[in-house]
């Protein structure tokens, strides 16, 4: 272990920090992202992700930031960047003209053998499909960092309408909820109402894609789920959704709120729906990067899985002829990267001392029995019992039974498949915008977030009441 004196810790480890994680991951899908952030994205829109520490170890990823810079900084691109309608519109087309161009790199790399083709080709390939991936992030970060700060915008003008703490929760359930269908929902009806399962297979192989790896999901896959699918689920959703955009109008009547607010509102749901968005085509991304690096690790005698470790751009100097085997055996051990305008590497030891200082979760005192949280989604039903499943790594998600409250340190799109059996979602961290608070409101089921200790008070098997009106989770 390095000794605290060795490394300056770049947060106050018992202030406010921002912590994404541990979840599982890979260096090599996200290095781009990050490249990005300390280079790219302050040149085009003169901001900046605030100081970052990022770390990898045992195929699993964990982001720290100082809170407060976060949200200052995210209000700032909101404000704007998101929140004019004509800026919002401007930069979405631009990122859906990025996306084409993937889209137009994919297909190339389908079409043919990557094991025939030269090493400048290779070359070429890896590249052009890189350039445009951090053109897709350099547009596509403008919802991930404007989320972070836009609740608290909104939430102080929504203050001079409404006072009761109670009532601004719940309003802005209601007012930030989207109004588009999630990519899940869309391959569900897609799934539903297809007979050319081959087909659908095609389409969405990569559905189970994530941080932590890729796969091609089989036919089978689709046939087993199509199975599970209720006959009415199409009708449900399509109510779900009406009904979301008839409670705005109602919220905006009843508390007599000004056009100004709503537009606030209306334009973090479509951020939000952007986000989503943005998922589903980085999940197929990772599949194309993923072809491309089983081809690096064939011919340049790598293996596939610790070719992983690597930055996109390392990934580059390979193809070019660079050793890099020496560098992997380094990273084996753990590493990390700290950045703001520049990036520098953390080794192992230092790695490992950040990991553990920042990833401890607070204590809940001795008998307690209950924790507080936001209220993100207060589901159909209100009020429900479950027994408690910690899930700490969602690719477990056989162990996950149907009724059971979900509790975890956040949930990320790896976690659908347990959010999908669970009664009730419970998270150590997150927001109103984060994912378990979306994803609940499309499943209709309640979910506090931010409640700090659900992690280390419950165990499995613990009975838990889930009170969504006055934001508890208690011990029953």
């Amino acid at each position: 272990m390095v000794k605290n004196s060795i490394i300056k810790l770049p947060f106050d480890s018992r202030g406010n920090i921002f912590r994404w994680g541990p979840v599982p991951g890979k260096f090599l899908y996200t290095s781009a992202f990050a490249e990005v952030h300390y280079k790219h994205f302050r040149e085009r829109y003169g901001e900046n992700w605030p100081e970052t520490v990022w770390l990898f170890k045992d195929v699993r990823s964990f982001w720290i930031n100082n809170a407060p810079d976060v949200n200052a900084t995210g209000e700032r691109i909101f404000v704007k960047y998101l929140l004019p309608r004509v800026s919002r519109e401007k930069i979405y087309r631009e990122w859906l003209d990025d996306v084409k161009r993937i889209q137009d790199i994919e297909k190339k790399i389908s079409k043919i053998k990557l094991a025939e083709i030269t090493d400048a080709e290779l070359l070429i390939l890896w590249t052009d499909l890189l350039k445009y991936y951090i053109k897709f992030w350099i547009t596509g970060s403008i919802p991930e960092l404007a989320n972070y700060g836009s609740i608290h915008y909104l939430t102080e003008r929504i203050k001079k309408y409404i006072t009761d703490e109670r009532n601004i929760t719940e309003v802005l359930e209601i007012l930030t909820a989207p109004t588009r269908l999630s990519f899940y929902q869309e391959e569900e009806i897609a799934l539903s109402q297809t007979t050319d399962l081959a087909n659908h297979q095609q389409q969405f192989f990569w559905l189970k894609n994530s941080y932590a790896g890729t796969q091609v999901l089989p036919v089978e896959f689709f046939v087993e789920r199509k199975k599970e699918l209720k006959p009415e689920m199409v009708i449900e959703i399509k109510k779900k959704m009406a009904e979301t955009k008839m409670r705005k109008l109602a919220i905006r009547k009843q508390f007599y709120i000004s056009v100004e607010v709503m537009d606030i509102a209306e334009a973090i749901s479509e951020g939000i729906g952007w986000q989503d968005e943005r998922k589903k085509y980085i999940f197929i991304i990772l599949h194309y990067f993923d072809a491309l690096v089983q081809e690096v690790g064939r011919r340049y005698e790598y293996a596939f899985d610790e070719l992983h470790n690597l930055g996109h751009q390392e990934i580059t100097e390979i193809i070019k002829g660079k050793d890099l085997h020496a560098k992997l055996m380094e990273r084996a051990k753990g590493f990390g990267i700290q950045f703001f305008h520049e990036c520098k590497e953390l080794n192992a030891e230092e790695t490992e001392y950040v990991w553990n200082t920042y990833s401890s979760t607070e204590e809940a005192a001795s008998g307690a029995k209950e924790v507080k949280g936001i209220v993100a989604s207060k589901g159909i039903h209100g009020t429900v019992r479950g027994e408690i499943r910690i899930l700490l790594d969602p690719l477990k998600v056989e162990m996950f039974r149907d009724g059971e409250i979900l509790v975890a340190p956040m949930t990320s799109p790896e976690y659908i498949f347990a959010m999908k059996k669970a009664c009730a979602v419970i998270t150590d961290t997150g927001g109103l915008t984060s994912h378990a608070a979306i994803v609940s409101r499309e499943l209709g089921i309640p979910c506090l977030v931010g409640t700090k200790i659900a992690t280390t008070l419950f165990k499995d098997g613990d009975l838990v009441e889930v009170n969504p009106a006055q934001g508890i989770a208690r011990k029953v």
